[in-house]
């Protein structure tokens, strides 16, 4: 019995000195990733990025020479839109050079939402205002509501009544703002029933895939493979 509670002591004890340098170095890959990583979102989108590695240890998916991650950030600056909430996972990002963190990203999926002042401000940016219907124009400038639904957008008066109702899709890698329905003042200008925004340059090799309004907010999806990156 006596050797038995030799054998388990011994064993907990070099249980513990193996796990103590292995979560060192844990913690350490964590701080290093996350650092280079963060920098990195952070000269692209702006603000402070958190890092997720998920459940699986960082060091084994290092070993593995593949990891996946996601970045969120609430107040992030993406191709010029207003401030967006923006959440990324990188998924299979091959490391060639542990010492340079080198590597190849597989795939990034993006999603960059905005609540209703953040689409009444990109409604009114210089590339999309001028194409409105000349009433919704004048009523967004006066600080209409918007409200956002389930596929479309509904630009109210001062008054609560509605001025336009608007369906936002993807085309060509542009957001397009389409006017379904107008009351009176707001009938769509010659030549257009809506507008395009035209976004700017997309880091990590990122292109719109999506724009969806739904659940009180705008969600840009963006996709994207092959990104090189260095530490």
């Amino acid at each position: 019995m006596f050797v038995i509670v030799w054998l388990a002591r011994r064993l907990v004890l070099l249980v513990l000195l193996l796990a103590i340098p292995a979560v060192a170095g844990e913690l350490i890959a964590r701080k290093l990733v996350s650092d280079t990583v963060g920098g990195k979102v952070t000269a692209q989108f702006g603000g402070k990025p958190s890092v997720d590695f998920g459940s699986t240890p960082l060091l084994l998916q290092l070993l593995r020479g593949r990891v996946n991650l996601s970045v969120s950030e609430p107040d992030a600056s993406v191709a010029g839109l207003p401030p967006v909430a923006l959440h990324a996972d990188f998924e299979n990002i091959r490391v060639t050079s542990l010492l340079g963190l080198h590597g190849v990203i597989g795939t990034v999926t993006a999603h960059a939402t905005l609540g209703p002042k953040g689409v009444g401000r990109l409604l009114l940016q210089s590339g999309c205002a001028g194409a409105l219907p000349v009433g919704m124009r004048s009523a967004l400038s006066a600080g209409s509501r918007i409200v956002i639904g389930a596929g479309h957008m509904t630009v109210l008066a001062r008054r609560g009544a509605q001025r336009a109702r608007i369906v936002p899709t993807a085309i060509g890698g542009r957001v397009a703002f389409n006017v379904v329905g107008a009351s009176a003042g707001s009938a769509p200008p010659a030549g257009g029933s809506g507008c395009v925004a035209t976004l700017g340059g997309l880091p990590f090799n990122l292109s719109l895939a999506s724009a969806i309004a739904d659940g009180g907010v705008l969600d840009l999806a963006f996709t994207g493979r092959g990104a090189r990156f260095s530490g």
